[in-house]
């Protein structure tokens, strides 16, 4: 069981200082939606609200079809950046292929699939962060986003069993959008969804463009303690072993913010933020898709 724990946890520290290292370095590609804003983030939060109900009532073959179509985006829009050309689509494919096999014909729950399969939610964490910090969100909205997300995890947790009901589906199948060590026994079993490494991993980012560098360390750091506490009070059988991390990440996060806006008053724009920290020279600035709207 420590082993597994001790496995998940490097997986979500490597999620959130990959996030971090990439905001600084490589400059994703945004789609053409302009500057992220609340309506954007009410319609992710009613996709994140609609989603696990529409793949618990879909057959798990297309789920998986589902699922495998959007990690291929996720991967050529996170390694794009990195790898350009006909190598970017043959590791893309890689990962996906590697995925699917080892799922498929060996097991889902064996330590070379689980891997993989972590690796992919890693690098797809990465890239959904930065596409969303990167395209001018808010730390208010961040705030906002996760304070809701604390109501729904608890409710489809504690009051239903969605939550269960999705893991034991999803793990099932391969390309499961999960990071897990120990699946062979559930006295061993660890697992973190996708939608809590990427608060961990995208709060700093959005912190950091809001209040500086200082701000976002103190994001970064605070969300992989709390990440941890979680995992040694299950460990330690003091809580459940099904439990919603946002209960413990969305209040952090949203005491943080309210820390600094009274600390430091209003956000930032991406203008100011570069300004105040530049970026490498040979990384490409943000303040492109802005310049002709709102300064983000």
């Amino acid at each position: 069981m420590t082993l597994s724990v001790i496995v998940v946890y490097g997986f979500a520290v490597l999620a959130t200082l990959g996030s971090w290292t990439y905001f600084r370095t490589r400059r994703i590609a945004r789609p053409p939606f302009g500057v992220m804003n609340l309506s954007d983030v009410a319609i992710a939060m009613t996709g994140i609200l609609l989603v696990p109900f529409l793949y618990l009532w879909l057959p798990l073959p297309v789920v998986v079809v589902l699922v495998a179509a959007i990690t291929l985006s996720a991967l050529q829009i996170t390694l794009e950046p990195v790898i350009r050309g006909a190598v970017l689509w043959g590791l893309c494919a890689t990962l996906l292929g590697l995925d699917l096999a080892l799922g498929l014909v060996v097991s889902v729950k064996g330590p070379a699939f689980l891997v993989v399969n972590n690796l992919i939610v890693v690098i797809v964490v990465v890239g959904v962060a930065n596409l969303w910090a990167q395209s001018g969100l808010r730390a208010s909205h961040t705030a906002l986003f996760a304070a809701a997300l604390v109501v729904y995890d608890a409710v489809t947790t504690w009051s239903f069993t969605v939550t269960l009901d999705l893991f034991v589906k999803l793990t099932k199948a391969p390309l499961f959008p999960l990071v897990g060590w120990g699946l062979t026994r559930v006295s061993t079993s660890y697992l973190v969804g996708l939608g809590d490494l990427l608060f961990v991993a995208l709060f700093p980012l959005v912190m950091r463009k809001a209040y500086g560098r200082t701000a976002g360390l103190c994001a970064l750091v605070a969300g992989l303690a709390a990440l941890g506490l979680v995992f040694a009070l299950v460990l330690n059988d003091v809580i459940g072993h099904t439990i919603p991390a946002m209960v413990f990440l969305g209040p952090l996060i949203v005491a943080q913010y309210l820390y600094w806006r009274l600390a430091r008053g209003g956000e930032r724009s991406t203008r100011q933020y570069l300004r105040a920290d530049p970026l490498p020279a040979r990384t490409p600035t943000l303040v492109t898709a802005a310049e002709g709207g709102e300064q983000r």
